[in-house]
């Protein structure tokens, strides 16, 4: 008996380590899934308050809002099959509007691999985990602990397995184009598959690498020349780097120029309206693409007299009664931890990711008035240790 049973969790497991080698392991239907979108929270739950809303996507047309019901360590988990000492890439795309230390665990059993949100933006959350049982844990924390009303938005969620070598390349994609102008190009694309799961595209302009795109279905290319002639073709790839072979090859010929010397001058891109001339595209200055969620990117220095940045949410909440601040020795265990000051993003995520400007100084005004607060606690003490030591110089003398 006990021989057959133990053949039997042998073959459990090699079909478990077979399933999870080819396929996405974020397999539920729901908003946050790569290739299975759907307006559904399913394989989702936990003590928070789950929805699926279709106006804050990174991709697609959905996205997971999870937000506190109360105040506390409210969390949102998925739950997905492992094996024991097997690798696994998870990547989580997310955007907060908590003040609240929120958080990504990409594996609930290793502390190691918890990694605070600190963007208001979206931003990609990813790490290597190592599995140690039959079974791992995301988990989305709206704060440490979260406030009623805390919100963080995930979506693009995807988990691969490393271990047993992914060497199938992805099947091609098949592209087509459309709206061509004097100076850009729509391209869109469809159709490519993988065992595990496609990742992203290359865009190749006249056998030239163009872009290196995430999962999407859509480009435009940008900075074309008027009445010109183009060949482009696409290459999907995978996790693990492998890549399909060629798309088909399309041609392009852009519309003529406006004849006023520059492209897009008075063309259908740009428009004006009591001399102000506006764009209706993404600009890029230095390079050939703009990241997705931007409108501008510029490789090189900016020069400028002032650069204003709205803001909402200031930190003026830090001076609130029921502020949770934070002792000296809490931060203290934290810097010795972690290497950086709380909710204050790491030399590695800036490396990563930059800065962004608004941001940074709402976290820096935050750290100035919690700063602030430490002072006039350790003036009171101080106070009161000087007249403590003055009224015990007062009987002193008396006796």
């Amino acid at each position: 008996m006990n021989l057959n049973i133990s053949k039997i969790l042998i073959i459990s497991q090699l079909l478990l380590a077979a399933l999870a080698n080819a396929q996405e392991l974020h397999t539920h239907s729901n908003a946050a899934s790569i290739n299975n979108e759907s307006n559904s929270t399913t394989g989702w739950g936990a003590s928070a308050t789950i929805n699926s809303v279709n106006n804050e996507y990174y991709s697609g047309s959905y996205c997971l809002k999870i937000e506190a019901p109360s105040n506390g360590w409210n969390y949102a988990n998925y739950r997905y099959t492992t094996m024991p000492n097997e690798q696994y890439l998870v990547k989580v795309f997310a955007k907060s509007d908590s003040n609240n230390n929120p958080r990504v665990v990409l594996a609930q059993a290793l502390q190691n691999q918890t990694i605070h949100i600190t963007n208001t933006n979206w931003a990609e959350y990813s790490g290597i985990v190592e599995a140690t049982g039959s079974y791992m844990d995301i988990n989305i924390y709206c704060g440490a602990p979260a406030i009623t009303g805390d919100v963080v938005y995930i979506d693009h969620v995807s988990i691969t397995p490393l271990n047993g070598g992914d060497t199938q390349a992805p099947s091609s994609p098949t592209l087509s184009s459309s709206s061509p102008t004097e100076n850009t190009v729509d391209l869109s694309w469809s159709g490519a598959t993988d065992n595990v799961g496609v990742t992203g595209y290359k865009v190749f302009k006249d056998n030239a690498l163009e872009a290196t795109l995430g999962n999407v279905t859509n480009y435009q290319v940008t900075g074309l020349s008027a009445s010109t002639t183009y060949q482009f073709k696409l290459r999907a790839l995978d996790a693990a780097g492998n890549e399909s072979v060629d798309s088909n090859s399309i041609s392009i010929t852009t519309d003529a120029g406006s004849g006023n010397g520059n492209n897009g001058g008075g063309g259908s891109v740009w428009s004006e309206n009591n001399a102000v001339a506006s764009y209706a595209g993404e600009v890029a200055i230095g390079r050939s693409t703009v990241p997705s969620g931007y409108q501008m990117a510029v490789e090189g220095k900016i020069r400028t007299r002032e650069v204003r940045v709205d803001q909402e949410n200031w930190p003026d909440y830090v001076f609130k009664d029921g502020y949770d601040l934070l002792s000296i020795e809490e931060i203290q265990k934290h810097i010795n931890e972690k290497g950086h000051l709380p909710n204050i993003p790491s030399a590695t995520e800036i490396n990563q990711n930059g800065i962004e400007l608004g941001e940074m100084d709402r976290l820096l005004v935050r750290k100035i008035e919690e700063l602030t607060l430490h002072i006039i606690q350790q003036d009171r003490q101080i106070k009161k240790l000087f007249q403590y030591i003055e009224n015990n110089q007062i009987d002193k003398n008396q006796k």
